[in-house]
Order: C-alpha cells, then structure tokens, then sequence
C-alpha cells in the first residue's frame, strides 16, 4: 500500500514539472512573437516617415520641373508668334532686322532668366542626402554657366537639368554597397560604405576598426558618428555590413535612421 502511494506521488510530481516547462515554452514563444510584432511596427513607421519625406522632396522637385516647363513652352510660343511674324515682314529689311534683334534679345533674356533660376536650386543640391553631391552641384553650375554665356539653348539646359532631377529622385529607391575612403580625424581611411536609399550610410573600415553611420546634426545638416567605442552599435552595423555585401544569409537588420521631428 505504501509502494503505491509513493509512486503516486512521483507521477504527480513529474506531471507538475512538464506543465511547468510546457508553459515556460509558451511564454518564451509569446514574448519572441511580441518583439517581432514590435520590430515589424517599428520598420514600418520608419518606412512609412522615409516615404512621407521622398514623397515631399519628389512634390517640390515636380512644381518646379512644372514652372520650367511652363516658361519653356511660353517662349516656344513667342518664338513660332516671331517668326511668323518674321515671314510676314520679309519684304521690309530694316523691319525685320529690328524684329529679328527683338527676338534673338527675348531669348537671351530668357536663357538668362533659366540660368538664375538653376542656380537657385544649387543649394538644394548641396543640403541633400551627401551622396555625390558635388558631382550634382558641378553639374548643375556647368548647365547654368553654358546658359549665362549663351553656349547651350534653353530646351538643352532645362532637359539637362531635368536629367539631374530625376537622378536624385531614383537614388531614394536604391541600395548600394560600394568601396571607397572616408575622412577619420586627420585620416583618410579604406572601406565599404553601404547607402541605403536616401535615408542611411553605414562604414566600416577594412580593418574593421573604424565603424562609422551618417547622422542628422542639429542645424539639418548630415555628420558621420564614429562609433567604434560603442561595442554594442559595432557589433550591429558590422553584422548590417555582412548582410548587405551577401556574406550572411539575408535577414532582418537594424539600420541607424535620423527622423526629422516632423515625422515623430
């Protein structure tokens, strides 16, 4: 009778122990699907702040693509009124001599009026993402300079001008890991820098002892942080790193993202 009442026992006991772990296990399970529920909510918001800011910069890029446009097809009209009125006017020389200057005069001041207005946008250029912004400024100070010495009509300038715009709107859709230097201090220093779309920059150096990400200053500016001392912030962007430059198994990473305080 004992014996009995002893075994009982141990198969209560035992019982008790597997429930135990059995609901440790569901708690664990719970909490990993919480912090992938979390970690999905929060890409999605940085997603969603990213596409609100493109959103912005490609609304104010198409206005003033659209105001170029106008003026453009505005001289287009003036110029098919003047020669019309050229054709008209041919058997009076003077005339049409005057009319002729009147014309050539109006296209200056208009060549003249466009190279302006692009060298406007010049310093939009300069405060956007530092991703090749002095090849875009150059480019853009060429078009306006050919234009103020009248070397290039007005439809060739606006159309290059243009191009320029649409390639900094298609660098909001890309990723690129490329290799290159970046100024450490007084050092100019190797590595692999990875962009992601218009919103992040990641370096790491070849030796793997400078870790650096591109971060938003106060005054709205862009600055790389060297976070070499940081163990933690190393460990992720190398592992952000290896991910991008395929030397991992793809899988979700945590990229360092300034948000404008708009977007919070």
């Amino acid at each position: 009778m004992k014996f009995h009442l002893l075994t009982k026992i141990f198969l209560c006991l035992s019982l008790a122990g597997v429930v135990s772990q059995a609901q440790e296990t569901v708690e664990s399970v719970r909490h990993q699907i919480k912090a992938v529920e979390a970690e999905t909510a929060r890409e999605k918001s940085l997603h969603d702040t990213e596409k609100k800011r493109h959103a912005e910069f490609v609304e104010v890029g198409r206005k003033k693509v659209q105001a170029l446009a106008s003026q453009n097809k505005t001289l287009k009209a003036e110029i098919d009124s003047l020669k019309a009125e050229l054709q008209n006017l041919a058997n009076v020389r003077q005339k049409s001599l005057g009319t002729v200057k009147y014309f050539e005069n109006r296209r200056a001041k208009y060549g003249e009026s466009l190279a302006m207005v692009i060298d406007s946008l010049i310093p939009v250029f300069e405060s956007d993402f530092p991703y090749r912004n002095e090849e875009t400024v150059k480019s853009v100070q060429e078009i306006a300079n050919q234009l103020h010495k009248g070397l290039i009509e007005a439809d060739d300038g606006l159309n290059r001008v243009l191009e320029v715009f649409y390639d900094r709107i298609r660098l909001g859709y890309t990723t690129e890991v490329y290799k290159g230097f970046l100024q450490v201090d007084a050092r100019s220093v190797p590595g692999t820098y990875l962009r992601y779309g218009a919103v992040a920059s990641i370096f790491v150096s070849n030796d793997g002892n400078d870790v650096l990400w591109l971060a938003r200053t106060a005054d709205g500016g862009y600055a790389w942080k060297n976070v070499s001392d940081n163990l933690a912030m190393r460990t992720v962007l190398k592992d952000v790193m290896k991910v991008a430059e395929g030397k991992t198994a793809p899988r979700l990473v945590m990229i360092p993202v300034t948000i404008p305080k708009e977007g919070k």
